[in-house]
């Protein structure tokens, strides 16, 4: 991806982030990133184009944040590993953009949504291991809250969105 991609890709993440993605133009993001809007249909074709590079960017950055989490022998450690994820937005600026830019994509367009093969399986594992029953709904309510509290944390309301994550980890395996 050239410079200039670079830019427009992540000026979109900020303002989708931040607003959502119908509240944002292609004019604004140029503006944001400091470039023509014309860029955006040379690099991305469409707004579409753009958007579909978001998703790809956020899938990316929550295989990177959530997978290395999810390889533990012992479900337990799974479990507490995947309810302990950093969500600094300091911490991991990059990776957490990207992620609430598709959070806040996928909200607005849910047939866009795609949960993570790898992830719930893993979780759907995890759950059963640990003897939930209905372990697919437990570990999409996990996603989902997990998701929740990275946008509460994005926004700057990381009691909020600790609290989830303890509470998700009370729920799941009782600590």
């Amino acid at each position: 991806m050239t410079e200039k991609q670079q830019a427009l890709l992540q000026s979109a993440q900020t303002l989708i982030a931040a607003h959502g993605f119908s509240a944002v133009s292609t004019a604004k993001i140029a503006a944001h990133a400091g470039v023509s809007e014309a860029l955006i249909f040379r690099h991305f074709k469409s707004k579409k184009g753009l958007a579909s590079a978001v998703l790809s960017a956020g899938e990316r950055a929550r295989a990177s944040l959530i997978y290395g989490r999810l390889n533990d022998a012992d479900p337990v450690e799974v479990l507490r590993s995947f309810t302990s994820i950093d969500l600094n937005v300091s911490t991991n600026q990059t990776e957490v953009l990207a992620w609430v830019a598709m959070i806040r994509m996928t909200q607005e367009n849910p047939e866009s949504r795609m949960l993570d093969a790898f992830v719930l399986e893993r979780l759907r594992w995890a759950v059963s291991g640990v003897g939930h029953g209905a372990d697919e709904a437990v570990a999409v309510v996990a996603i989902e809250i997990l998701e929740r509290s990275l946008l509460l944390a994005f926004r700057e309301d990381e009691v909020r969105a600790s609290e989830l994550m303890c509470g998700l980890r009370e729920l799941l395996i009782n600590e």
